[in-house]
């Protein structure tokens, strides 16, 4: 083997060296590449399903405030009747005690 046959050889195994080195250089931007985009699509769906949590979290939050307000406006409702019906009770007591007396027949008259 002469010396060209071996600067040739060398050439060759060094061109050999760097395809491979070049495919695998390759092979690792290309894994990465697929790594980099299912932690992009983890992360888009961790997004959505933060913001849809958020969402039903916050109906949840309305509705809780809404029977709250609801409550609270019944209770409202229910003290002024019961009042109205204080009110009355007293006003109906106070005629029957007043025309007991004017009427016997009523039956309450000793």
């Amino acid at each position: 083997m002469t010396d060209t046959d071996r600067t040739l050889a060398l050439a060759a195994g060094a061109a050999v060296v760097l395809v491979v080195c070049a495919g695998r250089v390759w092979w690792q931007l290309h894994r990465l590449r697929r790594v980099l985009r299912a932690e992009q699509a983890a992360a888009l769906l961790a997004d959505a399903a933060h913001a849809r949590d958020l969402d039903a979290f916050r109906v949840r939050v309305a509705r809780a405030v809404a029977e709250q307000e609801a409550a609270e406006a019944f209770t409202g409702r229910v003290a002024a009747e019961l009042a109205v019906l204080a009110a009355a009770d007293t006003v109906i007591s106070a005629e029957l005690a007043r025309t007991t007396h004017h009427n016997p027949q009523e039956g309450d008259t000793p």
